[in-house]
């Protein structure tokens, strides 16, 4: 492999770490809201950012659609319980 080649797989992990920790934070920053949500409508707001996230990251393992759907249905009250416990709640 030569320099120009170990560059190139570098800068596509920086870019693969970046991407990866935007859905991260999305997802955080959808807890921290929901965490201070009081009305219905901002719980939901906050639910669908977490939820899209969290979706994007599995439809990019590969997933498809309407298998990532159900899945991130199925865990995504236990996605946001664990968030909560990281952030201290």
């Amino acid at each position: 492999m030569n320099s120009s080649s170990h560059q190139s797989v570098a800068d596509q992990l920086l870019a693969d770490l970046r991407y990866e920790g935007h859905l991260v934070d999305l997802i955080i920053r959808g807890c921290i809201e929901l965490r201070w949500a009081i009305a219905h409508d901002e719980q939901e707001i906050a639910r669908a950012m977490i939820y899209n996230a969290f979706e994007t990251y599995v439809r990019e393992r590969g997933m498809a659609l309407s298998d990532a759907e159900q899945f991130c249905e199925r865990h995504l009250e236990e996605l946001i319980q664990k968030v909560f416990r990281a952030l201290g709640e």
